[in-house]
């Protein structure tokens, strides 16, 4: 990353139903957050224009700030004046539109291949299709699967430095061809192959044809480099972005880096944040149509996205990917296929709704738990410290934790966003959660391409809400039995205070984020420990929620009877929140007549997507995997081209 010293900076993050905009400034010789402002995302009926958004979020700002941003015709005023209006750098991500249909090409699938995939972490991309020396179809084959797998990008990796050549040449080939053959659209081509072979790779194309070049993400067999080739997928992002007629074009022009995939932003962040904490870091954001599990393990970043995890327009693909069983798992009552169906084609039409009774706030945060599982789930395989066959497999520790999209961060309360993260993360031992409702962390991936230095002036800053510290028990508690062992004594005067834990149940210590405390906590039964050690003692700072003693046990004991999680959840929420406990109505529990099962298609039993698995991590110090989602031919693509005609 190059770095770009520069005075003012605006940033703004285009989501499906949000757009955010972030003012970064020096303070006193410091970057800070200075202001931010937020409206609905313009890109939909009836205004097709997401700059009409951009000016409005725009607008708070320069009422909060009383600077002026943009020019008479709507354009970003850069640089920034003597009068302190306009600003030096503008940035621009998003997460909106359908991801870019990608045909990745390498020689081995466990070498290029598997860079190739490392490469297309954080970028919105879906691999339709996949071409490489192990391939048993003929060259005509490979070059018709191409062709009819419509892709956005043809992405050619393989050959180490200065080595395999002629093999290369062969899959560029069948690029080109290809190429050729989708005249009326033709995909864009990045080539991050043997360097040797660029002068050749460029000799294939015409000048009609996007060529991408990047540097060869695996120079040699035990090395890797995907950086450089992320940041021109990010830029094929950008093209297609622009091409959607709603005013993207306009905005990339404007950026200094194009528009650039959100979910890069958390890939960077999580990697930064793990190497200087020196611990293990976990992000997840929870959007209405795309979803992103960002985590960092002993080194190793995977990140995860699923355009088929979203709370708001893919509530509905959220029900059949998660599958019904993991979202009646979290409802304290009886609720068939047809009760969240209805429900998720609400969100869907509805996507910046929030819950208005009780039983629509089970029914959203059970889709919500649902899809932080399905994400955490697909990432396991890429843990070297977990077993991902065994269901009964911990998390390893987290440092941090980061929830990031309005379903988590906007609840309305702090135990709240704090529980709902136990419940479907279920972190171990001493954690920190953080929460971003502004939206700072995809302002700072994009900053951190030119300014690294202000990133973490900024993240200095208390630029993320705290949330507050996590202890959590390990092992199975006995229900009604002390558990924990809490002792809490104030570093600046204040009276010590002691508190037993029961297995089964929650405690919040009220802690604001300026308050400090020295906190002993011991594990009390056979079994348990907190962090694989029977005591802990440590200074800590409070939060939002405060600091919380998680005594339900790893992994979590959740009830498999509806009845049974009737008392549970209702118990829990309370503990979180500080609120009354609201009892579940006993209406809700009577079993339902209707099926429960949703209906099977095509006369088949329907069956929920398993989450897809990271790829095998590659060599060296930073290793990154990503999940390709399975390409749905024929009807579903079709479906999805409508969708995207009218959204």
């Amino acid at each position: 990353m190059s770095e770009e010293r520069s005075g003012s900076i605006l940033s703004v993050d285009f989501g499906n139903v949000h757009t955010r905009a972030v003012l970064i400034d020096l303070v006193e010789g410091v970057y800070r957050l200075v202001a931010i402002g937020e409206s609905r995302t313009t890109t939909g009926f009836p205004w097709g224009d997401v700059r009409l958004g951009l000016s409005r979020a725009l607008e708070q700002i320069s009422q909060i700030t009383g600077r002026r941003l943009t020019q008479k015709n709507g354009r970003i005023l850069q640089p920034e004046q003597a009068d302190r209006s306009g600003v030096d750098m503008f940035l621009a991500t998003a997460s909106l539109g359908r991801p870019l249909r990608t045909v990745l090409m390498g020689l081995v699938p466990e070498v290029s291949v598997a860079s190739g995939l490392h490469a297309v972490a954080g970028t919105y991309v879906q691999i339709v299709e996949t071409v490489s020396l192990g391939d048993a179809r003929s060259e005509e084959e490979q070059l018709n699967a191409v062709v009819l797998s419509r892709p956005d990008l043809i992405f050619i990796t393989g050959g180490t430095e200065d080595g395999a050549r002629a093999s290369v040449l062969g899959l560029a080939r069948v690029a080109a061809l290809a190429v050729a053959l989708r005249k009326a659209q033709p995909p864009a081509v990045l080539y991050a192959g043997n360097s040797a072979l660029v002068p050749d790779i460029h000799a294939l194309f015409d000048d009609k044809t996007t060529l991408l070049v990047a540097p060869n993400v695996r120079p040699s067999l035990e090395a890797e480099d995907v950086e450089a080739a992320q940041l021109k997928l990010a830029m094929a992002f950008n093209a297609l972005s622009a091409q959607l007629g709603t005013g993207f074009e306009s905005i990339g022009n404007m950026s200094h880096l194009g528009i650039l995939p959100t979910a890069q932003s958390y890939d960077l962040m999580v990697d930064y944040l793990a190497r200087a904490l020196d611990g293990n870091v976990l992000a997840v954001d929870i959007g209405s149509a795309v979803s992103t599990l960002a985590v960092s393990v002993d080194k190793r970043v995977s990140t995860i996205i699923r355009t088929d995890l979203g709370i708001g327009h893919g509530a509905r693909d959220l029900l059949d990917a998660a599958g019904l069983e993991a979202v009646q798992a979290w409802l304290p009552f009886n609720a068939s296929y047809d009760d969240l169906l209805t429900y998720a084609l609400n969100k869907t039409l509805h996507p910046g709704g929030v819950p208005e009774t009780l039983h629509e706030l089970y029914f959203e945060y059970a889709l919500l738990r649902a899809a932080v599982g399905s994400l955490v789930r697909g990432a396991r395989p890429a843990w070297h410290s977990v077993v991902a066959d065994d269901p009964d497999a911990t998390m390893p520790p987290l440092k941090r934790i980061i929830a990031a999209g309005a379903a988590l961060t906007r609840t309305g309360r702090p135990g709240l966003t704090a529980m709902l993260l136990l419940d479907a993360i279920e972190p171990t031992g001493v954690t920190t959660l953080y929460s971003d409702p502004v939206g700072v962390i995809p302002a700072l991936g994009a900053l951190a391409h030119l300014n690294p230095a202000a990133v973490v002036q900024v993240l200095d800053g208390n630029s993320l809400e705290r949330l507050g510290v996590l202890f959590s028990v390990t092992g199975r508690p006995r229900i009604g039995r002390a558990a924990l062992h809490v002792k809490i004594t104030p570093l600046k005067g204040g009276t010590t205070m002691t508190q037993e834990v029961e297995g089964g149940h929650l405690w919040i210590y009220p802690l604001s984020a300026d308050s400090q405390v020295q906190v002993e906590i011991r594990a009390v039964g056979r079994g348990l420990s907190i962090d694989g050690k029977s005591s802990v003692r440590l200074d800590v700072t409070g939060g939002t929620a405060g600091l919380i003693f998680d005594a339900r046990g790893r992994p979590l004991p959740l009830a498999l009877k509806a009845g049974e999680r009737a008392a549970q959840m209702p118990l829990w929420l309370s503990e979180a929140t500080g609120d009354a406990i609201r009892p579940v109505d006993e209406l809700w529990l009577e079993t339902l007549a209707r099926d429960a099962e949703p209906p099977a298609p095509k006369g088949k039993r329907a069956k929920p997507e398993k989450a897809p698995k990271p790829k095998k991590q590659r060599g060296g110090n930073r290793k990154k995997g990503t999940s390709a989602e399975p390409d749905n031919q024929g009807e579903g693509d079709e479906m999805d081209e409508l969708r995207n005609l009218f959204s």
